[in-house]
């Protein structure tokens, strides 16, 4: 009676470590495009497709700053590609400036406020951003239908 008891939950803990490396493993084989430098700040842009897009947002959790892009839809959001980033600092000053190739958008920003230009099929977008240390931000971007 005793061997049974033991018997269920070893079975459980087997099966769940299973079912974690296995999962892990294939997250691991997501390719994530290659981080890039521009003006002395590394991003790495894409999230095409369910998969990079998981990926990426969880490797964001890691940088400073997430941009998402998408377009007004009347059942939700879709996401978009082909952004221009301009991120200007309190000089006013352009810190950064990028083609985004995919939804989404990593950057490794330096802590302080910044002001930012999105543009997406002519439209621009302007938004504040607050960087601070230590800390992940995440700013999503949608353009009106």
């Amino acid at each position: 009676m005793l061997v049974t008891a033991i018997r269920i939950p070893l079975s459980c803990v087997l099966l769940s470590a299973c079912l974690v490396f296995f999962s892990n493993l294939s997250f691991a084989q997501v390719e994530i495009p290659e981080a890039k430098v521009t003006q002395g700040i590394e991003y790495i842009s894409g999230g095409i497709g369910s998969e990079e897009s998981d990926a990426m947002l969880a490797l964001g959790k890691k940088w400073p700053l997430i941009l998402e892009f998408s377009q007004d839809h009347p059942l939700r959001p879709l996401w978009v590609a082909d952004v221009t980033v301009k991120i200007i600092d309190q000089k006013k000053k352009v810190v950064f400036e990028a083609l985004s190739e995919g939804p989404i958008m990593l950057l490794k920003m330096n802590p302080g406020k910044y002001d930012a230009e999105y543009s997406f099929e002519g439209k621009v977008l302007k938004r504040s951003l607050v960087v601070e240390e230590g800390k992940f931000q995440k700013q999503s971007v949608v353009w009106p239908q």
